[in-house]
């Protein structure tokens, strides 16, 4: 199930331009500042904004400018969550899933969604009487038991506390992994979690699409610009070291000691994000440290990024660390592309 699309169209002054082939699944993720027509860009694929051009799901044409197919949204097999949900507010809360379970919920497990979703007890609430949150959850409920085959999320949990949005998020994933979804957000913590592709948008147009271990590490890139650039480590749990609350995780067979209050399951796949802040550099591997995490790695790339810093790109075995340093560090020890250097990691988390 792969989206395909060329299309343009504006929104108020925005002129919005964007050609595109989203993976058969996993997240990508839409980001960038506010109003550079992430929405636009959702409500031009779900047929809610005019738009000219080309889109394709499968083998079906939603839109197809020669032959003048334009496919009504309710034809369309995706759910779309807004970022302020469009609930019907006559029917209570079982009714808006009733209405949706009726028409394209076959052999859909509902009460696995509701349990999900954590809406149970909101089943018999009137829509006007759910919170922010409450209606983002019940709306993304709604969505799935559409049994979409595309979801497209226009930063769907803004409004839902963090207990909720975690085990929402972790929902999401697992939908992913059967059907593509298109996510917008402008936190950086949510692409880092949920992101396997990234699309960035600046001024109506897609400027990258791309993996997002290679996204965040492109040095001109706006996300290794951002003062919180970070690395994003692939690696597999090991031990758990019960007395000093240390996970064990294996990068390439680097073995990386993060923080953790609970052990996860050995052999679990783990993402390790590491702030380039966070990174420092030496020539000689320390003998006596306070840091846990000091591993050789070869340097790939060295760039000025402005007020007296660089940004250096280091591969560590076949993954990509990020370094921001001081421009007098980086002048006085001579980092060289090709050198092999060490890597003191000061901090990293599980995300």
């Amino acid at each position: 199930m792969s989206l395909e699309f060329a299309i343009k169209g504006r929104a108020g002054t925005l002129s919005v331009e964007a050609s595109g082939k989203l993976p058969d699944n996993g997240v990508t993720v839409l980001f960038g500042p506010s109003g550079t027509g992430k929405s636009t860009l959702l409500r031009m694929l779900a047929g809610l904004h005019a738009c000219e051009g080309m889109i394709r799901f499968d083998d079906e044409a939603w839109q197809d400018e020669p032959a003048k197919t334009v496919l009504p949204v309710w034809q369309r097999p995706l759910g779309m969550l807004l970022q302020h949900p469009t609930l019907f507010h006559h029917l209570s809360v079982r009714g808006n899933i009733q209405y949706v379970q009726k028409r394209r919920g076959k052999g859909v497990n509902l009460e696995a969604i509701i349990e999900e979703t954590r809406i149970g007890h909101l089943l018999d609430r009137a829509v006007h009487k759910l919170s922010g949150g409450e209606a983002q959850r019940v709306a993304l409920a709604r969505a799935l038991v559409g049994n979409p085959e595309l979801l497209l999320l226009d930063e769907p949990l803004s409004a839902v506390d963090l207990p909720h949005r975690e085990s929402l998020l972790a929902m999401i994933q697992r939908v992913a992994q059967k059907v593509p979804v298109l996510y917008v957000t402008h936190s950086l913590d949510e692409l880092l979690l949920l992101a396997d592709q990234v699309w960035l948008m600046d001024q109506g147009r897609l400027t990258a699409q791309g993996p997002v271990t290679t996204a965040l590490v492109s040095l001109t890139g706006p996300l290794a610009q951002r003062s919180d650039a970070s690395s994003m480590l692939s690696g597999v749990c090991g031990s758990f070291d019960e007395a000093d609350h240390l996970q064990t995780v294996l990068v390439d067979g680097a073995a990386f000691m993060v923080p953790l209050a609970q052990a996860k399951p050995e052999g679990a796949l783990v993402r390790l994000r590491i702030a380039a802040r966070d990174v420092s550099l030496c020539r000689v591997q320390p003998m006596q440290s306070s840091i846990l995490n000091i591993h050789p790695v070869t340097v790939q790339e060295v760039t000025p990024t402005g007020a007296g810093q660089h940004l250096v790109k280091l591969a560590l075995h076949s993954q990509t660390l990020l370094a921001r340093l001081s421009s007098r560090s980086v002048r006085e020890l001579n980092i060289m592309v090709g050198e092999s250097l060490f890597a003191q990691v000061k901090a990293a988390a599980l995300v």
